[in-house]
């Protein structure tokens, strides 16, 4: 769809028709409570805010209320919304901010409101329009998924969205265009299943007409949706004997769209495949890519998961990998009624393998078997017995990665030999001394080698190459495999 002016007033008022009662749905009586509700909307429904905010603004009306709060009974009240503990520290920070520097009234300049602890640029925006009416365009995850949806914008980020919409649209339009794009989102453009039947501005949607690939799930939605049509003439199974029934294909299970990460590196790999946008949920580990941070919620750790929380998210799937994540993560979700896939992954072919589970499970296929494709052809070269070579993954006790590990398998691969005992060992000081490693890689991920580190190592193995390497790429298997091996082929082998 190429968007002209026309089209773009042609969906404006599509928009307008379908939805006149377009508002802002956090109740709210003043700038301070809208600031407050808005940062407690962060990963949570407005309509659980609007069953919590009665209670806290009768305890805290005001600026100067809310800075003086207790810790406990403030986390108490906001329990329910998520991630309390944050908001709590927030709220309080606000209250006393405010009081600081701005009289104990919200700031109507950009600059100040998003300087105030738990106001980022999206709480801001809501605050300039909603309480202050100054033009301004808040992206949120419903805002996100139409925007890429109708084809307004191809960014991966809500702040790059929110600058495709802005340069679109008149100034004029950005508060009420706000309103109407999430009322979309929730009544007719669902994240799971959009209902493009009775679309108000499906004659301006490429994604709903199955012209274009959905950008948020990467599927054709009328394929899913949409029956075929038979052909003309007699059905197949007429035509064979009637003691004979024709083949029944297996209905297609169709890839899940509310994802749950527990592993970092599947998140970023999600991320390289153009599927991010399913993402719900991620450990406080996922750090990659850096937007993801701002756009997907936490649930915890890899070893010790929120379950409440990611039951709340409602996935459909949640991946876990059987080396980062615990039997008992599992047996949870399967109590819970939660579908989960568990990868493992011990060697490079393994990530391979990996990939095409993976991509045949979310639908993209193709994508996983021709990067499983790339890394098999730069296997099937045999590597030469290289030095004897200790990868060290822990300090305090030592600890090494052992030939079996994936690890090992990516020192094997680039032409080193590696050494130690089988899997995650602890190593005692005499037992590090008889390995006698000719060469040491020391990667800055799970522990942090620095240089110390190294010359500390040097003085015990003066004859041996010891290196400090990128951790990310030696150790985020299957969004980083091609970038870790080519970093160990790239070291000197003598």
């Amino acid at each position: 769809m190429r968007w002209t002016k026309a089209k773009l007033r042609d969906l404006q008022d599509r928009l307008g028709k379908a939805y006149p009662d377009a508002k802002c749905a956090l109740d709210h009586g003043d700038p301070f409570e809208l600031v407050v509700a808005t940062i407690l909307s962060a990963q949570c429904t407005d309509a659980r805010v609007n069953l919590t905010t009665p209670a806290l603004f009768a305890k805290y009306p005001d600026a100067a209320a809310l800075a003086s709060a207790k810790l406990p009974e403030l986390e108490a009240l906001i329990h329910s919304t998520g991630f309390y503990h944050n908001k709590a520290r927030n709220l309080i920070g606000l209250g006393q901010a405010l009081l600081a520097k701005h009289g104990g009234k919200v700031p109507s300049d950009p600059a100040e409101l998003e300087a105030l602890p738990g106001v980022g640029q999206k709480t801001a925006n809501v605050v300039l329009a909603n309480a202050f009416g100054v033009p301004a365009l808040a992206v949120d995850t419903h805002i996100f998924r139409v925007a890429r949806r109708l084809g307004l914008s191809d960014a991966k980020t809500p702040e790059k969205v929110e600058a495709d919409l802005c340069r679109r649209f008149p100034e004029s339009a950005w508060i009420e265009l706000h309103h109407q794009l999430i009322f979309h989102g929730r009544r007719r453009c669902d994240a799971r299943k959009p209902d493009c039947a009775g679309c108000p501005v499906l004659g301006l949607c490429d994604v709903g007409r199955g012209k274009a690939a959905d950008p948020h799930s990467g599927l054709t939605l009328t394929s899913r949706s949409a029956p075929a049509t038979p052909p003309p003439g007699p059905r197949a199974e007429e035509k064979l004997p009637a003691r004979r029934k024709a083949p029944q294909a297996e209905p297609a299970t169709p890839p899940p769209l509310r994802i749950i990460s527990l592993v970092p590196s599947v998140t970023e790999l999600l991320a390289q495949w153009n599927l991010a946008a399913r993402l719900v949920g991620r450990t406080r580990y996922c750090i990659a890519p850096k937007w993801i941070r701002a756009t997907v919620p936490e649930v915890g750790g890899t070893k010790d998961p929120n379950l409440a929380r990611i039951k709340d998210l409602k996935p459909d799937l949640v991946i876990l990998e059987r080396d980062e994540n615990k039997k008992t993560t599992a047996d949870a979700l399967t109590k819970l009624g939660i579908p989960w896939l568990a990868l493992e992954v011990r060697s490079l072919e393994g990530c391979a393998a990996a990939w095409e589970e993976l991509g045949g499970r979310l639908g993209v296929g193709p994508v996983a078997k021709a990067r499983a494709a790339a890394l098999r052809a730069q296997l099937k070269k045999k590597q030469k017995q290289g030095p004897r070579t200790l990868t060290l993954i822990w300090q305090r006790p030592w600890m090494s990665a052992g030939p079996d590990t994936y690890l090992g398998d990516l020192v094997r691969q680039a032409g080193f030999s590696p050494i130690g005992p089988p899997r995650w060992t602890e190593l005692s000081e005499a037992a590090l001394k008889a390995l006698a490693p000719e060469v040491i890689l020391l990667p800055t991920e799970p522990f942090r080698f620095t240089k110390r580190h190294v010359n500390e190592l040097q003085k015990r193995f003066p004859e041996a190459a010891i290196h400090l390497l990128d951790g990310q790429a030696m150790t985020w298997y299957l969004s980083r495999t091609e970038e870790g091996l080519a970093l160990l082929r790239g070291l000197p082998k003598t």
